[in-house]
């Protein structure tokens, strides 16, 4: 039985260079010319089965954009008992000021400042919940670890926060790295966006990528 999902991020790069050079093991090994057992198996025809319960979220409307838009409205969704708590579910935030600098760092630093400007506000008013941060691309997830550390250095009285242990610690991290990661609350720097002269490109890093929905 193979289990997956080919709604998700494919499997990154990273471990291609292991194949580089050595073309005996390239051809004993043909199968790394696919990205995953998944696709080594829709390749040969397997027979496939959806599996159609969601459960994992505990707000419909963490789910309810990807089963509309890129699973046909085929997963059984329990809504939520708290439909009308403010606090629960998914919330966009619009930064009015946000510049992507398409060109230079290829981050969106007013972004950075706004994220990391909520994660101080989540320090200071809900202590008690987990949080984490993913962003877009690896550039935003370093542009908000320095915003945020310019932050902890002018207040440095929620650092309790920041360095606690336990089993669900506080993290910044991009796409790649952060699948499977559960927390109270999740904040998402898109990043990308219109640069300064008000251009658009169509490009969204890892998520554009077949696959990235």
């Amino acid at each position: 039985v193979v289990v997956g999902d080919d709604k998700q991020l494919p499997p990154t790069s990273f471990f291609d260079r292991i194949f580089e050079g050595d073309s005996e093991e390239e051809e004993e090994f043909q199968a790394a010319d696919l990205e995953s057992v998944l696709g080594l198996c829709a390749a040969q025809g397997v027979p496939s089965r959806m599996l159609r319960w969601h459960y994992r979220s505990r707000h419909h409307t963490l789910i309810a954009i990807s089963n509309r838009e890129f699973y046909e409205s085929q997963l059984f969704i329990a809504p939520s008992p708290q439909n009308d708590d403010e606090r629960m579910g998914l919330r966009f935030h619009h930064v009015a000021d946000g510049i992507f600098e398409r060109g230079g760092s290829r981050c969106n630093r007013p972004e950075a400042r706004a994220v990391a400007q909520a994660v101080m506000g989540h320090a200071r008013e809900f202590p008690e919940m987990s949080l984490g941060v993913g962003a877009f691309s690896v550039a935003q997830r370093d542009a908000i670890l320095n915003e945020l550390e310019k932050l902890r250095r002018e207040d440095p009285s929620y650092e309790q926060f920041f360095s606690a242990g336990g089993p669900e610690p506080f993290f910044v991290k991009n796409l790649e790295t952060i699948q499977g990661d559960e927390r109270d609350v999740v904040f998402i720097s898109v990043g990308y966006g219109r640069d300064a002269s008000s251009y658009m490109a169509m490009s969204f890093g890892p998520v554009s990528a077949e696959g990235g929905e």
